[in-house]
Formats: C-alpha cells, structure tokens, sequence
C-alpha cells in the first residue's frame, strides 16, 4: 500500500516537473523567438506642458526610465527630448525639454522612449534622408540613407523585436565624424520579407541581410565601413563578421549589450523563474531547440573570438539586467587586441548614451577617428 502511494506521488512529482518544463520551453520560444509585433502603450499622462519642461504622471516602466539623463517622451501626434536634471513629487516628474517635434497638451498620453526619436531622420532631427531598398536573400529590404559628403558610412542593427529608429540617438554623433548613416530593416521586421521558419534567430539566419546591406553601401560608394549593433544586433554583427565574405570591407564595429551567448542569458532567466528547479534549463533548452530548430552551441559566439580580426568598440553595463555583462567581460578578456571596452556602472539595457552620453559619444567619436585614419 505505502509503495502505491509512493509510487503515485512519484508520478505526480513527474507529471508536474514535465508540465513546467513544457511550459517554459514554450514561453523561451515566444518571448525569445517567436515574431510578433510589440504593442505600443501609453502608461503615463502629460499634467503641465510649456516651452521649457514638461510635468507628467508616470506610470509603469516610465517610473524608472523617465528618471534617465537622456530620454524621449512620445505620444502618439509628438514627441519631446528630455535630459537634465528632474524633480519628482507625488509621482509626477517634471524634465528640462531639450526640443520638441508636433505638439503635446495637457492631459495626452505618453510613453518613454530609451531610442529618443521614434519618426524618422528628418522629423525628429531635422535632417535629409533617403528611402532606399536593395535585395538580400528572401526579398526586398528597406531603410533610410543620411547622406554625407565621405566615402565613410557606418550600419546601424536594431536589437530584438525592434525598429531602424533605435540607432537614431547615435546619428548626431556619426554625422559630426563624417559617416553616411543606413538604418535599415532585416527579416522579419515589419515592413521585410517573413523567414519561414517564422522565427528570431539571433544572428544565426539574419546575417544575410547585414551582408546585403554592405553590398549596398559599397555599390553606393563607401571605402570605410563601420557597423553598430544593439543587443540581438550586436549577436548579427559577430555572426556576420565569423561567416562573410564581405567581413574584411569592415573598418570597426561598435557593439552595445551585445548578445554574445544566449545560452548565458537564457540562464540568467532560468535562475529567476519561480518554481523552476535548478538544472531544468537543459530539457527546457533541448525543447525549445526542437521547436525552433537551432543548436544552442551554434548561438554561442564567444567560443569563436579567436577567429575575429575587427577592430572594436564595446560598450556594457554592470546594470543590464537583459544581457549579463559578464559575456562582454569575457570576450574583452579573450581579445584585448582588438577589443576597445567602455564598461559603465549604471545604464540599463541597450541604454548607455541615456545614462552615459558623454562618454558614449566621446568614445564612439575616438574609434571613428582612429579606425579611420589608420
């Protein structure tokens, strides 16, 4: 009798550890992998609004981010630039506006935006633009082109499920060390051509794309190129640059919180969930690898440093509470020859030019010079 209730509790324990380890291969699938659009909500509300700074309720993730050094404040007809210091009472913070484009009123819904300007070049930094396209391996793929008088350009690779606009905040700075600007999309993005596999893959597929974009800058005259990659878009950049053939025509890459090892994050996750035991990350993994169909050690970049022969700038935070730092710690320590580490204190994920600016933009225009001139 006691061996059948043993063996039923047995059971059950089974039942239950299968049940949370489906669960959570299925949830790392969507939430890491899984193509779909991002809605955009407005948490918090304009409470006073003139030329100089602006007062609003926040609500949210704009409790903490409102409070960055440097940050967009956006509605849905207008947005505002916000850096200084705040003042914050009865959860209402009131910022120094830096500048506007369209017109916000009392009581309008905003949110806070870490890529400051979320139009497009010309709207928010009032600047000429054009709308290109050129071919990649599924299709057609389209961006904006800053032009500038140089034969120097640089790539801008927004992070995961996000947009062109995440580099925008950078273009002030490219532009003053004389780089064309393309930001342009890659598969699965919302305007770009749908990989079958209907999935994220962090570089392993999204590479292509990047290559193609090189192919357009050098068609359109570019000597000097340099990429920029933010996050999952710093993962593309390696992938790139261990696979193409068209890898040498790259100058320098800056890389911010870049995902360099998603095994790594990926258990950096596992040990927050509650109820997941410790080690279950494995099955949980090897599902979700059959549900994707990748290998993990393929997403693992880290391990191939020694192939890379890039000059680079990389910038991470202690703080980044998305990617660990230690990854970019590591590849750092792998290879200091060509490895140029802005390690900062403070700034969130894919947010060192909101906390860090000064010190961003000085070491992003140290690295175009000497990458340059060299």
């Amino acid at each position: 009798m006691i061996a059948i209730v043993f063996s039923s509790i047995f059971a059950g324990l089974i039942a239950i550890a299968a049940f949370v380890i489906i669960y959570y291969a299925i949830e790392t699938r969507r939430q890491g992998f899984k193509i779909f659009r991002q809605k955009l909500e407005y948490f918090s509300s304009i409470v006073a609004i003139n030329e100089e700074e602006v007062s609003f309720r926040a609500r949210g993730k704009d409790m903490t981010s409102g409070l960055l050094d440097n940050i967009g404040l956006v509605g849905r007809a207008a947005s505002l630039v916000l850096a200084g210091p705040h003042t914050t009472e009865k959860g209402i913070i009131t910022r120094r506006i830096i500048s506007q484009s369209g017109s916000l009123e009392e009581g309008a819904w905003v949110r806070t935006s870490l890529f400051v300007h979320e139009e497009n070049p010309k709207a928010n930094l009032n600047l000429d633009y054009h709308d290109v396209s050129f071919e990649s391996e599924l299709g057609t793929l389209t961006g904006w082109h800053i032009p500038e008088d140089s034969n120097n350009w640089i790539i801008g690779i927004h992070g995961h499920r996000s947009y062109r606009t995440e580099t925008m905040r950078f273009v002030p700075t490219f532009r003053k060390y004389g780089l064309n600007v393309l930001l342009s999309d890659y598969r699965n993005d919302e305007n770009a051509p749908i990989d079958k596999g209907g999935y994220h893959m962090f570089g392993l597929t999204e590479w292509h794309d990047l290559e193609s974009a090189v192919y357009f800058c050098k068609e359109n005259g570019a000597e000097k190129i340099f990429l920029m990659g933010h996050s999952m878009g710093g993962a593309i950049l390696m992938k790139y640059l261990l696979e193409s053939v068209t890898a040498p025509f790259i100058t320098g890459a800056i890389l911010e919180s870049p995902a360099l090892d998603l095994n790594k994050i990926i258990e950096m996750k596992a040990s927050e969930i509650p109820l997941l035991p410790r080690g279950s990350e494995y099955p949980v993994k090897k599902l979700v690898s059959r549900m994707v169909g990748l290998r993990w050690e393929d997403l693992n970049y880290l391990k191939r440093a020694g192939e890379l022969s890039t000059q680079m700038l990389l910038i991470h935070s202690k703080a980044d509470e998305t990617v660990p730092v230690s990854l970019s710690d590591q590849l750092a320590s792998q290879r200091p020859d060509i490895v140029t580490y802005i390690r900062l204190e403070n700034a969130l994920h894919a947010a060192a030019w909101n906390t860090d600016k000064e010190v961003v933009e000085s070491s992003i225009g140290t690295f175009i010079t000497q990458n340059i001139n060299n």
